[in-house]
């Protein structure tokens, strides 16, 4: 019933369907949770529970909910610490709530486990250059302030 829920949750994604594929994500990690039994979860049903949590914080990312996102991906970490996915989306959800650290921090974690991921590169430099900007305005009032 899970992997039913997760394929009908992936094929609901690839269509555009975000909020659909969030329900079905939803629906197959309360399966997960209940087929789980007690934790520590065995390593084939936590990365299975670990690709829910990490789909459904990529579906709450396109809803525009970054904290439910960010909750996810750190659940999804949790369970399996080298997913990669769900850490470039932690990043994202952490940028878009202005943690500009806490996202550089996941980019760069991501970048020294592989080196060539495009994406964590691009939004690495992005996020820089928005804590850049914002610390210039700082630096700005501040000196106002005490000028």
């Amino acid at each position: 019933a899970v992997r039913a829920w997760q394929a009908g949750a992936e094929a609901l994604w690839r269509a555009g369907r975000a909020g659909p594929a969030a329900r079905a994500y939803a629906q197959a990690l309360r399966l997960a949770v209940l087929a789980g039994g007690v934790p520590p979860l065995d390593p084939a049903r936590a990365g299975r529970k670990a690709e829910l949590h990490a789909g459904l914080a990529l579906c709450q990312l396109r809803l525009g909910l970054p904290a439910a996102a960010a909750a996810n991906a750190g659940k999804a970490l949790a369970l399996r610490p080298g997913h990669l996915e769900a850490r470039y989306r932690r990043g994202l959800a952490a940028a878009a709530m202005r943690d500009l650290e806490g996202a550089a921090a996941d980019m760069a974690e991501i970048l020294r486990a592989e080196p060539g991921h495009a994406r964590a590169r691009r939004e690495l430099r992005r996020v820089r250059g928005a804590a850049r900007q914002r610390d210039a305005r700082l630096a700005r009032r501040l000196g106002r302030l005490f000028a």
